[in-house]
């Protein structure tokens, strides 16, 4: 019968490694949930009973939202490629700034 390979003992890391990697284990994935949770929320505003959006508001948050994906995975060396309604997100144009927030004015 042959003999089966033993599986190859990962490799030492120095102390100063070690830690930084320990470091990322923690606080790596609570991050990642934060954001999926943050994603989640957002979500829920797309219930047209509850609110009230315009399609060029919502589609100019998405695509920040993706730009900042994308950047964010290239930081991690990885090339993450998003498009919008067909076209690539670093094609378009996202200088303008988003609206702020605006005060309702109640009735008096």
């Amino acid at each position: 019968m042959p003999r089966k390979a033993k599986p190859k003992a990962a490799p030492k890391l120095d102390p100063k490694t070690a830690e930084k990697r320990d470091r990322f284990s923690r606080i790596f994935p609570p991050r990642v949930e934060k954001l999926v949770k943050s994603l989640e929320v957002l979500n829920n505003c797309s219930s047209k009973s509850s609110y009230d959006w315009t399609p060029d508001l919502v589609k100019r948050a998405w695509l920040e939202i993706a730009k900042s994906l994308a950047i964010g995975a290239k930081s991690f060396g990885l090339e993450l490629v998003i498009e919008l309604d067909g076209t690539d997100i670093r094609d378009l144009d996202t200088s303008k700034k988003l609206p702020k927030k605006t005060k309702a004015k109640l009735p008096l």
